[in-house]
This record gives structure tokens, C-alpha cells and sequence, in this order.
């Protein structure tokens, strides 16, 4: 659904429009001519309550909303965060997924007849069985090899020419 802000001039072309009397008024009035209230005739201002009401909308926020979806607040200022002052932590959810690539530690490494596996100790000191595909908190599993899992973590460094970087951990960390 798009939201269209109607400027001051296509209300008052609106309003011309909709009001013929007022669109066929003389600019100046002829001498000796009595001003003539709009009392008498019946005037349709509804498509002016019609707008009006359409930007009280707007102006509420009842038809517009803002998705970041992982990106940053354009309407938000630049100017707000000081240099040495870290960004708000962002929640992070329960298990597995809320870790760091930095706060597992691999365990153990098995292979079974439907892939190899890996076990990691997370940083609540519960251990997690991971495969490739598995998701952390900045970053996957790329791949588990007898000796060693490699992970794959996103970078936010925009001169990087990979969007991740791949973090080893061996099974001796």
C-alpha cells in the first residue's frame, strides 16, 4: 500500500472543483453587486473530509511502517553515537544460535553413517551437537573435518571483497 501526501495546491484544486460556485465566482466583485453567502446553496465538501482524514492517517502512523530488516535506521541520526562509545548490544536468543563463533569450543568430532558431526561447549557450559549448516549468533558451520571445524563469519567490513571470513577451530582449542 502506497501513502501519498497531497501538497496545499491539489487541496485547494480539489476544493475548486468540487465547489463549481466558487470556480465561477468573479475574482473581483462588480460595484453595486450584494456579496452572496454560500448559505443558500448546498455545498459536497466530503472529498475534502475524504483527505483530510487520509493524512490524520499518515500523520498518526496508522498506515506506515518501517521494516529495518537487519539494515540501519535511515531516520535515525549519524550523529548520535560518540567516538569510543560502543552501539547498544542487540538481544540475542536462547542456545545455540545467541553464541559467538568465539565462545564455542570444540569438544569432540564424530563421524556417522549420515555425515560427520561435531560437539561444541557453549559459553552456558551446555554442549551442542553442530553439522554443516548449523547457525550461530555471526555466522554457519561451513564444514567439519576429523581434525578441525570450520565456520563461516560474517564480516561487516564493506573493503572486504568476501562478505565472511572463515574462522578454524581444531578439535586441541
Amino acid at each position: 500500500m502506497s501513502v501519498r501526501i497531497v501538497p496545499l495546491a491539489a487541496l485547494v484544486a480539489i476544493a475548486a472543483w468540487s465547489l463549481p460556485a466558487l470556480a465561477q465566482a468573479p475574482a473581483t466583485p462588480t460595484p453595486g453587486a450584494a456579496a452572496q453567502p454560500f448559505e443558500d446553496e448546498d455545498l459536497d465538501v466530503s472529498r475534502i473530509d475524504q483527505i483530510l482524514r487520509g493524512e490524520q492517517e499518515v500523520l498518526q502512523g496508522d498506515m506506515f511502517t518501517y521494516d529495518p530488516a537487519g539494515r540501519r535506521d535511515p531516520f535515525q541520526s549519524l550523529l548520535n553515537t560518540r567516538p569510543g562509545e560502543k552501539e547498544p548490544e542487540v538481544a540475542r536468543p536462547p542456545g545455540l544460535a545467541g553464541m559467538l563463533i568465539e565462545e564455542v569450543r570444540v569438544q569432540g568430532i564424530v563421524s556417522t553413517s549420515s555425515g560427520i558431526l561435531a560437539f561444541v561447549q557453549g559459553r552456558d557450559k551446555l554442549s551442542y551437537i553442530i553439522r554443516p549448516g548449523t547457525k550461530l549468533f555471526n555466522g554457519e558451520v561451513e564444514r567439519i573435518t576429523p581434525s578441525e571445524v570450520v565456520f563461516k563469519q560474517q564480516v561487516s567490513d564493506p573493503k572486504q571483497l568476501k562478505p565472511y571470513e572463515e574462522v578454524v577451530r581444531r578439535l586441541s582449542d
